[in-house]
């Protein structure tokens, strides 16, 4: 799959303090990939690079194959949410968008088609001037600016942040909508992590600058096991699985036991076998990795 963003040894120190060291990351055509770390990781800053906003320490950064530093034109292919714009209060949101391309030059037909996109074309939505927008509106034309060039790429810091929860399911929908229908490449950051991992193909995370995780989502949530509660501190559980199952024990305390992931056949045959051994039993769960074990395990800090 094509490379569209490819960060190589990529540095910012600040006097003695290095906020990113990343060795290598790659985003590929048409994926989103989520990148997560604490505040203060360095996340921002890697955009900022991207954008020519931040001069890199030292390392390289390529666009769709081309090095960034020889080459600025690459920035017509990129979007970018990094932070709130500038809006003039006393025009709606149309004529925010017509003062931006008056600046920038792209197609003027291109507003009313990004207005729509992001659900501001509506009638009660196009005569409203921006100062009377709520917070999920203004995230929405925040998100226009972004598109109304019509990008390749797309940079999102934090895009749903301070938005209650039908707001945030609004703009995750939208998010979706650009990647899979509207073929862009997407780099989100977020801290809401359940978010994350219900849209990104792949996430990276960092902590202190450095990247700790990559994986792809889908090889994450196939990452699963059986639990079982009951009260096993009497006789040795481990032999009645071994004898009686195929099952494969991960770990047994008194009151749990782990498994590796089973069938549901596997996982009744195992029940009967305990209950025939008189094992009280309460409870019978398969659980799953998630995005948050995975952040909370490599970021905690010491």
């Amino acid at each position: 799959m094509e490379t569209v963003i490819q960060l190589t040894n990529l540095k910012k120190t600040y006097g003695n303090v290095t906020t990113v060291d990343l060795d290598y990351i790659t985003v590929r055509k048409g994926e989103i990939y989520g990148f997560l770390g604490p505040n203060g990781a360095g996340k921002t800053t890697t955009m900022k690079m991207i954008l020519s906003l931040v001069k890199p320490t030292s390392g390289t950064i390529e666009i769709f194959d081309e090095e960034i530093t020889k080459n600025l034109d690459y920035l017509n292919q990129i979007g970018s949410m990094i932070e709130e714009p500038s809006y003039y209060l006393n025009l709606t949101g149309y004529e925010n968008l017509s003062v931006f391309q008056k600046m920038l030059g792209f197609d003027s037909q291109n507003i009313p088609e990004i207005l729509e996109l992001v659900g501001l074309i509506e009638e009660k939505n196009r005569k409203k001037l921006v100062k009377d927008y709520s917070l999920g509106m203004k995230q929405r034309l925040a998100l226009a600016f972004a598109l109304v060039k019509k990008p390749k790429i797309l940079l999102l810091d934090e895009p749903t942040n301070g938005l209650d929860p039908a707001g945030i399911h609004e703009i995750r929908e939208l998010i979706v909508k650009l990647a899979k229908e509207e073929g862009l490449t997407i780099f989100i950051s977020s801290h809401i992590l359940s978010e994350i991992e219900h849209i990104a193909d792949r996430v990276g995370i960092i902590n202190h600058g450095r990247l700790v995780y990559e994986g792809e989502i889908e090889k994450m949530k196939s990452n699963t096991w059986v639990e079982i509660g009951g009260n096993f501190s009497q006789k040795n559980v481990a032999k009645t699985i071994y004898e009686k199952t195929n099952a494969t024990i991960l770990s047994v305390t008194d009151s749990m036991l782990t498994l590796a992931d089973l069938g549901n056949q596997s996982i009744s045959e195992v029940v009967a076998a305990l209950v025939k051994a008189d094992y009280p039993i309460f409870r019978v769960e398969r659980q799953k990795e998630t995005l948050e074990d995975i952040f909370l395990a490599l970021t905690k800090e010491d």
